[in-house]
């Protein structure tokens, strides 16, 4: 009998101890927080910004949950805030390697990347040089092993759970529901590593980016560019850098690559498309820095594409303020519907016509220049010329070769005001690319003006030879037109004195308003007098009027005028088309040259 109390009373206290109604020994220590707890602990000392503290409480998680991913993944992040971030790329290898067949695929994705990177690489560069298959280095899933045959299920006991209330699937063990989270978390560890690659390569913003690919002062972006648009490559790749701009660098990644893959011969597509592979493989160190797996990926072969991607980023970030105009741009009537403007060191090329009562750009297109940039003066000096020109006809691509692309629109250089100043060459055009590029460097041409064919297909359908002005600033400056009043005010006052001394009888007051050294490429000041002499005699003192008044300014610093006007006599509905070139000179304004045009 005693026995048998002595067993019945410690199964007592065996069955109190467990239920936890009796205090075991050491009961006075607090237990130890689980794996839950110590995460719940440390992202709340992350949510008040200290994470110093909360990384030892990572660490511990992850002792106490060996090769659990989630753990592994906290402690990367954690890691990667404190600046430790090769461990932190450790840590996101670690977890990522918790499943073997996602450790293959991930590497197998990095070394496709690579490849696919050097493809890009090399067709941005145009090497000539053909880079390795892109299968190289990948490797197969190992062979598969027989599983071995189900247990035969054991249902549980009748009495055990009623039918009704216990469905099939509450009664699988937890080894099962969670067998799905595995490839689920491996997947979101290799988005981490994505995620880490980009923030390692991530530069602080600056005005106009140099190194990175991207544009780090964006405007908001909420979708895609429209089917619409998808034929302007410059806008899809525009669009590449504002989803690069917000770390959406899958997307980038597919926009890129729809980019290149309609615009194979896009250079700096291919460029920022090579460098998003290695972005995503976690290898990238700057932009086209990849260039150097490539044969023959010299420095001096990238940095015309870093300047081209600053120029084309330059133009978007900076675009001409609404309601502004060139400041060459002093009056223009509105039977002149159109005028081309470039700016030289910006690479860009703008159309400007009127709607609405003002000018307004309705096209900005990328443009390379001079190899030695603006300022022409001599021929063969590979610059581009300064100043105010025709177009003086339409070439197709029939008509030119295939290295003017899709044709071209010749420009009226050297002109009068060229020829004053003894400047040299000819064969100045507005062309096309050849056909195995999209767009040529910004500084490469002899002096001519070169834009991508489908941008040249647009200037040759819509600009009208001998009806568009072209001006070409080494750098525009946009201004109110309000600004140019006074300006405006003197050059209209000059043409004003003009058609008053034109009506007099007397010859001599109006050719006391020209140069001495006046040439209009026929005839001299001696021919000009004669000619003007001839007009006094014919017309006497007839009134007339000055319409469709031009005024340009032909050179920077506003020391030439570009003027052109319709004379139209009194009782006349139409009237011969002036041109003319007036110059100051040691604080006198004269006419130098002067013609009709029609």
């Amino acid at each position: 009998m005693m026995k048998f109390q002595v067993h019945r009373t410690r199964w007592l206290l065996a069955a109190l101890l467990t239920a936890g109604l009796m205090p075991s020994a050491g009961a006075g220590e607090p237990a130890a927080p689980t794996p839950d707890a110590l995460r719940e602990q440390a992202m709340a000392m992350v949510a008040q910004q200290q994470d110093a503290q909360a990384l030892p409480l990572f660490e511990e998680r992850v002792q106490r949950q060996p090769g659990q991913p989630q753990a592994l993944i906290d402690l990367g992040v954690a890691l990667a805030r404190l600046g430790r971030l090769t461990e932190a790329r450790q840590r996101f290898d670690e977890a990522l390697r918790t499943s073997s067949p996602h450790a293959l695929a991930h590497d197998n994705l990095v070394q496709l990347q690579l490849n696919m990177a050097r493809h890009a690489y090399a067709a941005a560069l145009q090497s000539g040089e053909t880079p390795p298959s892109a299968d190289t280095g990948l490797q197969w899933s190992p062979a598969p092993t027989p599983a071995p045959a189900p247990a035969p299920a054991v249902l549980p006991p009748v009495a055990s759970v009623p039918a009704s209330a216990a469905p099939a699937w509450i009664a699988a063990p937890k080894a099962d529901a969670s067998a799905w989270l595995r490839p689920l978390l491996a997947s979101l560890a290799l988005l981490a590593l994505g995620a880490t690659a980009w923030a390692l390569n991530r530069r602080p913003p600056v005005e106009t980016p140099v190194d990175p690919p991207a544009a780090t002062t964006s405007p908001p972006v909420t979708q895609a560019v429209p089917e619409h648009e998808r034929a302007v490559p410059e806008e899809r790749l525009i669009q590449v850098y504002r989803l690069i701009g917000q770390g959406h660098l899958a997307r980038a990644l597919e926009a890129a690559e729809s980019l290149v893959r309609d615009q194979p011969r896009f250079t700096l597509a291919q460029l920022v498309y090579g460098d998003l592979l290695l972005a995503h493989s976690g290898v990238l160190r700057g932009f086209g820095r990849g260039t150097t797996q490539v044969p023959g990926g010299q420095e001096r072969q990238i940095a015309p594409l870093q300047l081209e991607a600053r120029q084309r980023l330059g133009a978007w970030q900076q675009p001409p303020p609404p309601g502004t105009v060139p400041r060459e741009l002093l009056l223009l009537p509105t039977s002149v519907r159109q005028v081309v403007v470039v700016d030289g060191l910006r690479s860009r090329l703008f159309v400007l016509e009127h709607r609405a009562g003002q000018l307004v750009p309705t096209a900005s297109l990328y443009a390379a220049i001079g190899r030695l940039g603006v300022g022409k003066q001599d021929e063969g000096d590979l610059r581009t010329p300064l100043g105010v020109y025709d177009i003086t006809g339409k070439l197709d691509s029939r008509q030119v070769g295939d290295f003017y692309g899709a044709g071209a629109l010749p420009l009226s250089y050297p002109n009068e005001h060229d020829r004053r100043l003894r400047r040299t060459g000819a064969n100045i055009w507005l062309h096309g690319t050849r056909a195995e590029r999209h767009a040529d460097a910004p500084f490469s041409s002899n002096g001519c003006i070169v834009l991508s064919n489908p941008d040249m297909e647009r200037l040759l359908r819509d600009l009208v030879p001998r009806r568009t002005p072209v001006v070409i600033a080494e750098h525009l400056e946009w201004v109110s037109p309000k600004v140019l009043a006074e300006r405006r005010s003197a050059a209209i006052a000059l043409v004003e004195s003009w058609r008053m001394a034109r009506m007099q009888p007397d010859p001599e007051r109006l050719l006391a308003l020209y140069d001495r050294a006046f040439d209009n490429g026929v005839q001299g000041l001696a021919e000009w007098r004669r000619q003007l002499a001839k007009d006094a005699a014919e017309h006497g003192a007839k009134e007339r009027q000055l319409t469709d008044l031009m005024v340009l300014d032909a050179q920077r610093g506003g020391d030439a005028l570009f003027i052109t006007f319709r004379e139209v006599l009194r009782g006349s509905v139409h009237g011969p088309l002036r041109r003319q070139y007036w110059a100051r000179e040691r604080g006198q304004w004269k006419i130098f040259s002067e013609g009709v045009l029609e």
